[in-house]
């Protein structure tokens, strides 16, 4: 039998005691302040809970409250019969409540956009410039996947998302990672408002030409090429989207018009032929 962890030593001279007024609030702060410091530390386990109350000197209910509230931002785990542990503490694990919290900002339509184009953009420079061989090889088999789902919107999603998630791995930086990955998913809370989103053959041929320039761009390791291939694929999409919200008159002209711009005939030769170079 594994030997259970040692609870970190805390006492109510260490935290202070807790005022009457926003109880649960002052101990989630006192807690975080103790990992800040490096009192606490990833996988250290707390003290039980009787002992929790009487170091904060606060009700069961309470402490529950703020232990809740410290597993929803990731930052405290629970084990059945084992006790509460402070988390791995990974940027992952910490920016999960982002999701939640982008799912509740619907309204902020504009500054979404905004912010997913200013993310985007630091990923595909970083990716293009870091992208290594296998990198690349990963990139143009999803590239080429893109033939097989023209006409399946469920599988060119699954494809969008593999797609994007690779150029966060290529770029390395897990916060940018987790904070795309919110932003992805607000895009999709938005198209998902209407079904017509799905049923538009244009947004997929126009994704896969965007993906493709994309792709040429880090292939060619040219950062400023894959930012602005990368913008424009972001006010493609943020154009389709108030289209579906709007309705179909809304901007299909701007769609038009980004089409001719992104001149997808280009894009789709580039991968092509790094992959015959790179399999030369």
């Amino acid at each position: 039998m594994a030997k259970r962890a040692k609870a970190t030593e805390l006492t109510a001279v260490r935290v202070g005691r807790i005022k009457r007024w926003a109880i649960g609030q002052q101990v989630v702060s006192r807690i975080l302040e103790l990992i800040r410091t490096g009192s606490l530390r990833a996988g250290d386990r707390l003290p039980a809970e009787r002992e929790l109350i009487e170091i904060f000197g606060i009700s069961r209910p309470s402490l529950r409250e703020a232990l809740r509230a410290l597993s929803t931002l990731g930052v405290v785990r629970s084990q059945h019969g084992g006790g509460a542990y402070v988390s791995d503490l990974d940027a992952r694990t910490l920016l999960a409540p982002l999701d939640f919290f982008i799912s509740l900002t619907k309204a902020n339509f504009a500054d979404a956009f905004e912010s997913r184009r200013v993310i985007e953009i630091e990923i595909v420079r970083r990716a293009a410039a870091k992208a290594e061989r296998a990198d690349v090889d990963d990139l143009q088999d999803i590239i080429e996947a893109h033939e097989t789902v023209q006409d399946d919107p469920v599988g060119f999603r699954i494809l969008d998302t593999r797609f994007h998630e690779k150029l966060s791995v290529i770029a390395g930086n897990a916060v940018l990672q987790r904070i795309a990955y919110g932003l992805y998913n607000l895009g999709l809370d938005f198209q998902n408002f209407d079904r017509r989103a799905r049923n538009d053959p244009g947004l997929i041929s126009q994704s896969t030409a965007d993906h493709l320039e994309i792709a040429a761009a880090i292939i060619a390791h040219d950062p400023d090429r894959a930012a602005q291939a990368m913008s424009r694929h972001i006010r493609n999409i943020e154009l389709s989207t108030q289209r579906v919200i709007s309705g179909p008159s809304a901007s299909s002209a701007d769609v038009l018009q980004s089409r001719r711009t992104a001149k997808p005939g280009a894009a789709a030769r580039a991968p092509t032929a790094a992959r015959r170079r790179s399999r030369a």
